[in-house]
């Protein structure tokens, strides 16, 4: 017996209202993707979780801090199983951090930046922890 394969995605825009670092369309870009993935792409409203700063009516738990977006990335791949299709989507500021470690070649970290973190953008490798272990129990 085939397994039903279920869809789930995280949607994240940050604008950065207010802030020099205004961004024009990020909402839009999530709003545009999230009818994409449940019009056309068979994901469910249900699941797909909305993250966006204050430009629309929100609740502390949908504005797009590093904590809402790490316990609704938790929570996708909590549910996961085997065969499911998992999505995380960004409009927003994007960074590259210099990673400094002697002896060994310059590098960066790619990072996104988050509403409230214009000043301390987020690495990727935050988020790891709650990827690799699904992963490594679906694989």
């Amino acid at each position: 017996m085939i397994a039903k394969v279920t869809k789930r995605a995280v949607l994240v825009g940050c604008t950065y209202n207010e802030t020099r670092f205004s961004l024009y369309g990020c909402i839009n870009d999530v709003s545009n993707m999230n009818t994409l993935m449940v019009q056309h792409h068979g994901f469910l409203q249900e699941n797909v979780k909305v993250l966006t700063d204050p430009l629309l009516p929100e609740t502390k738990a949908t504005i797009p801090t590093g904590e809402n977006i790490r316990d609704a990335l938790s929570e996708m791949v909590k549910r996961a199983r085997a065969g499911d299709v998992l999505l995380f989507y960004f409009s927003g500021h994007g960074t590259a951090i210099p990673v400094y470690v002697p002896g060994q070649p310059y590098r960066e970290e790619k990072a996104i930046v988050l509403v409230i973190w214009i000043s301390s953008p987020v690495i990727p490798s935050y988020f790891h922890p709650y990827f690799i272990n699904i992963i490594k129990f679906l694989i």
